[in-house]
């Protein structure tokens, strides 16, 4: 058995993840500037969005040929979470449906005409079609029980047709929908979004940013926290062919990619970076929003330059503490050591730090074993002051001879 199979799972809990997005809105210190306040007139004025809607009925069988298609109705924006349903709700979806029990709708964003994309009820919509394509088989149903273990393709014929002739409801927020200038017809769509999902479960802040500042610099943060080395490191299933057709099971369980938190671990590299690079004081969950507010017009050679600079400090660093970085005595990977030699190696690359690879794991072994200097490296605090010293601790860790 090897050294390895002794580690814990280096993935945090779910609690650990709640905690690290409740952490994200500790007070900035004192110094810290203040917006000034809009008058009530101003803000009415700019908050105003003008929403042309409809409503439409769909049959299953027209949702199920349109949506699988992909012809006029994108089920999967790149702003959408990444839940999914256990199929014990699936199958209780399938079994109101089948009792005419009516459901809530669906909400439909027409970005061109007879274009659109599933703003909310997407696991509704996404669960219908996978049972109609024989993607799961019907469990704990109350009413219907002798369907149970049932695919869709099992089912009396009656039943199929009764199925598919069946309606859901959809509310479309028409083309029409948009302020005065072009550059503001995204921000109303991720309003609305925004919106319509706290009326479920909440999103979390990395899903909410997901959505509300979409670009190419957010798809490529998506593309790297699907690293093959970073999710080793995190203890995330790696990635494999046409994963999101559906989501393997075990990558659909895993708590940071469920919660977004692996998005959330790149963005605070540039975040945390951009912090100390130009001198910002805010919350931390200002500081990520406005790292992905400043990126969103980013061309993609400078999208291209940000995830070359990741990668390499990513893997300097997996190679420089032996394939196992950015873990406790304990062996837990720890976030904000994760952060600090992050940020540190990226401020001041060494070229040398193979070559001085025993001094800089000694060094990182004191600090860890110095009571002041660990709670600098580990300690929950996240005010700009306690994220630069830890980042100027990891500085002088990787700078031992």
């Amino acid at each position: 058995m090897t050294e390895e199979s002794f580690l814990p799972d280096p993935s945090p809990s779910e609690d650990e993840v709640e905690e690290w997005f409740e952490e994200e809105d500790e007070a900035v210190d004192s110094e810290s500037e203040s917006e000034p306040p809009k008058s009530i007139d101003d803000k009415y004025a700019e908050s105003q969005v003008r929403v042309v809607r409809s409503n439409m009925d769909f049959s299953l069988h027209m949702l199920r040929e349109s949506a699988t298609s992909n012809s006029w109705i994108n089920r999967s924006p790149d702003y959408q979470r990444r839940h999914r349903w256990d199929s014990r709700k699936r199958s209780h979806l399938i079994e109101s449906i089948l009792m005419n029990i009516p459901i809530p709708p669906i909400f439909l964003y027409e970005n061109e005409y007879n274009q659109y994309e599933v703003m909310d009820g997407r696991q509704r919509l996404d669960t219908t079609i996978e049972y109609m394509d024989n993607g799961f088989r019907l469990r704990g149903l109350e009413f219907w029980k002798e369907l149970n273990g049932k695919y869709f393709k099992d089912l009396p014929l009656l039943i199929q047709r009764g199925l598919l002739r069946r309606t859901m409801s959809a509310i479309v927020l028409l083309a029409e929908t948009k302020r005065k200038t072009s550059a503001d017809e995204q921000d109303i769509r991720m309003i609305m979004f925004r919106r319509l999902n706290t009326g479920g479960a909440a999103l979390n802040p990395q899903e909410l940013r997901n959505a509300l500042y979409q670009s190419s610099f957010t798809s490529r943060i998506r593309n790297l926290s699907r690293d093959p080395t970073f999710a080793r490191i995190w203890g995330i299933p790696t990635k494999g062919p046409e994963e999101n057709q559906p989501v393997p099971a075990d990558l659909a369980k895993n708590v940071l990619y469920r919660t977004m938190a692996d998005c959330e671990l790149v963005l605070r590299f540039f975040a945390i970076r951009e912090t100390i690079q130009l001198g910002l004081r805010a919350p931390l969950r200002r500081l990520l929003d406005d790292c992905l507010e400043r990126h969103q017009n980013d061309g993609d050679d400078q999208v291209e330059a940000s995830s070359v600079l990741f990668l390499r400090c990513l893997k300097d660093l997996d190679d420089l503490f032996d394939h196992k970085p950015f873990r406790l005595p304990e062996g837990r990977v720890s976030r904000p050591l994760y952060d600090a030699l992050m940020v540190a190696h990226s401020l001041q690359p060494l070229s040398d730090t193979l070559a001085r690879k025993v001094p800089i794991q000694n060094a990182l072994q004191r600090s860890l074993a110095d009571p002041v200097e660990y709670d600098t490296l580990i300690g929950r605090g996240n005010t700009v002051d306690s994220i630069v010293d830890r980042v100027k601790l990891a500085q002088r860790i990787l700078a031992a001879t």
